[in-house]
């Protein structure tokens, strides 16, 4: 009798111990992942140099990480830029197929789209065509041990909508550069308007 409470205390006292880890875990994920004013977190992925061409969606983290044309990896915030988007919860989503006419040209195989209001991003996050204002916004990406590492605390604005003139702009050595469209965006939600 006396061994088989033996057994019975031991492996309740396992069992309790793996309970205590598994709280004292989610403990410790709850604080790395804050509603702080910064939030966000550094986000290590398993893609790497020999990972697929197709963008990889992280839907915990809010962003789609994919190569651009140039073979370099971008970080794209699934929300398309501008308020309303985000508001009405429309997540960007990528469309191996999709081919546009746009006004830089034919853009494709391969776009994001925003499915709410229709508009077309590139593999470069360059707005194609649709009502957006500027290209998707990103977050940073440096490469890792194991793969590409995501900081999601510092969301980057797209890169401004121009559209292709006729004309050659003239330019002037005391012109004011314009804006190169990567400032600091802030993140708005579907539940922090």
């Amino acid at each position: 009798m006396g061994v088989v409470s033996t057994r019975v205390g031991a492996a309740l006292a396992l069992l309790v111990s793996i309970a205590a880890f598994a709280l004292a875990t989610v403990a410790f994920m709850s604080t790395v992942r804050d509603d702080s004013p910064t939030r966000g977190r550094l986000v290590p992925t398993r893609v790497n140099s020999d990972s697929t061409d197709l963008p990889q969606a992280f839907p915990l983290d809010d962003f789609v990480l994919g190569r651009d044309s140039d073979g370099d990896f971008h970080a794209f915030y699934v929300y398309p830029p501008g308020y309303f988007g985000h508001v009405r919860g429309c997540r960007v989503v990528w469309d191996p197929d999709a081919v546009i006419d746009g006004p830089r040209g034919r853009a494709g195989p391969g776009l994001y789209l925003e499915p709410c209001g229709g508009a077309h991003f590139d593999r470069d996050g360059a707005l194609v065509s649709g009502p957006a204002d500027r290209g998707l916004d990103e977050f940073e990406v440096e490469p890792g041990v194991d793969g590409v590492i995501v900081d999601t605390r510092r969301l980057l604005c797209g890169r401004a909508f121009v559209p292709p003139t006729t004309t050659p702009t003239v330019t002037s050595e005391t012109a004011t550069p314009t804006p190169s469209g990567r400032e600091r965006c802030e993140r708005v939600t579907p539940d922090t308007p």
